[in-house]
């Protein structure tokens, strides 16, 4: 057993709203998340690095990770959802986003102008100027301390 964070408690939320390709997805919509707001949030992941295919976060590879340990979310073919387990886990100690809405809201609205395109998130994290300023491997949030 894990000791759930409120970042798990976003992914398990954004699996319960949403349906993921893959894990990139994810990825890259979280990194697209931190990257719009100009003040750093409590919530957001900011350890990525650039990638042929997109952006890279290990902390958020860990928690998913922790949670198809726990068998919180799945892997089917082309799509990453939630178990039962996981819906039960999220509706006992997913109020502890409410403090959070404005990260929240910014996930929302990316998943809402994109509609889930895997290819359209993709795209524009590759327009990003954050993401573009930096090589491949390098960090793309150096002025971060995580």
């Amino acid at each position: 057993m894990i000791l759930y964070t409120v970042r798990h408690m976003l992914i398990l939320r954004l699996l319960m709203c949403y349906q993921f390709q893959s894990v990139a997805v994810i990825h890259n919509l979280l990194f697209l998340v931190s990257a719009a707001s100009s003040e750093e949030q409590t919530l957001a992941f900011y350890d990525f690095i650039r990638r042929r295919s997109g952006a890279y976060s290990s902390s958020l590879q860990r928690i998913i990770d922790d949670l198809k340990a726990e068998k919180l979310v799945e892997e089917k073919e082309n799509c990453l959802q939630i178990t039962e387990k996981g819906r039960h886990i999220y509706t006992q100690l997913g109020a502890s986003l409410k403090t959070f809405s404005r990260f929240w809201d910014l996930c929302f609205g990316l998943m809402e102008h994109y509609q889930g395109d895997a290819e359209h998130i993709k795209q524009r994290v590759f327009y990003d100027i954050t993401f573009r300023r930096v090589k491949i491997g390098e960090r793309i949030f150096d002025y971060c301390m995580f």
